[in-house]
């Protein structure tokens, strides 16, 4: 049986899952830009941290351009 805690818990992991397929399609584009192996913003040219491109793979903007652009919607 599960508790409140339990329920909380599945729920932040859906709504997590939904907010990085929702970003990844909301994200169009080229990639990123590699200099010297590292993966850089497509606008601005800041790095890219691996987490992020863990996150969303093939990600082309740092999170500052992206919600730049999100906010431009």
């Amino acid at each position: 049986m599960s508790d409140a805690a339990d329920d909380a818990q599945d729920f932040e992991t859906n709504r997590r899952a939904a907010a990085l397929a929702d970003a990844a399609v909301s994200e169009p584009g080229p990639g990123p830009i590699f200099i010297d192996g590292v993966a850089h913003c497509a606008e601005c040219e800041a790095v890219i941290p691996e987490a992020r491109l863990k996150a969303l793979p093939g990600v082309g903007l740092c999170v500052a351009c992206a919600e730049e652009r999100e906010s431009e919607r």
